[in-house]
């Protein structure tokens, strides 16, 4: 299969994660997961919603990634996506100068495999308990982890001018984890805003919030509506 019909697969997450993200659409897009997730039909749950989708897209292209890394690695080259014009990532990912980190040694795709892991279990915390009083600190640390890789995106794309070439599937990456760092920060404003709670779809009495903070961790909420957009089973 071509690749890039490959990368199509990873676009699906990330373009409902954009779908989520945009207002215009989010009521539409939203309705599909209601069932489940009620909560996505607040403006935080469509917001947490789609940073999952962009996560997931960002994580399996990084996992994509590693695999025509260890591949050209094995191979001692390959044309996996290879391409006469700008966009050929078997030149970038199979560059012997530029295709590890230059401080770790780590393959690319391995290092947005474990950035795109951390950032998952923070939203995905988030999501399944978004009343803790820990909440705003893991939107700070999605932020934080956002703005650092924004300067390793920078670093990344000094290279690909360097190859000369342009990658399609460190961009895909790329992409996925800019729009996490929007969504991060847009999270943050309606956390600070005092818009985080919405009595629509959340069912928390004053007790219960009061149990969260002292106990500093989860508690199991009594309103199955509360989980959003990932509940247990």
């Amino acid at each position: 299969m071509d690749a890039n019909i490959q990368l199509l697969f990873h676009w699906v997450p990330i373009l409902l994660g954009l779908l989520l993200l945009i207002p215009f659409t989010a009521e539409s897009v939203s309705k599909l997961f209601l069932k489940k997730w009620p909560s996505v039909s607040t403006r935080r749950g469509q917001l947490l919603a789609s940073t999952v989708m962009f996560l997931i897209g960002g994580f399996t292209v990084s996992a994509h990634t590693l695999w025509i890394h260890n591949k050209a690695s094995e191979l001692g080259s390959g044309n996996f996506c290879a391409g006469d014009g700008v966009w050929d990532c078997s030149s970038v990912i199979g560059n012997e100068k530029w295709n590890v980190d230059p401080m770790l040694g780590l393959p690319w795709g391995l290092l947005g495999m474990l950035t795109f892991s951390v950032m998952l279990w923070l939203i995905v915390s988030i999501c399944l308990d978004p009343m803790a009083s820990w909440v705003r600190n893991h939107l700070t640390y999605l932020r934080i982890i956002g703005v650092i890789g924004v300067f390793v995106i920078f670093y990344l794309i000094y290279a690909e001018f360097a190859i000369g070439k342009l990658c399609q599937y460190c961009s895909t990456a790329h992409f996925a984890h800019v729009m996490t760092l929007l969504n991060s920060q847009l999270l943050l404003t309606i956390y600070d805003n005092r818009k985080w709670s919405n009595a629509n779809a959340d069912d928390v009495s004053s007790d219960e919030v009061r149990e969260r903070k002292r106990k500093k961790g989860y508690v199991k909420p009594k309103s199955s509506a509360m989980n959003a957009p990932y509940e247990e089973e």
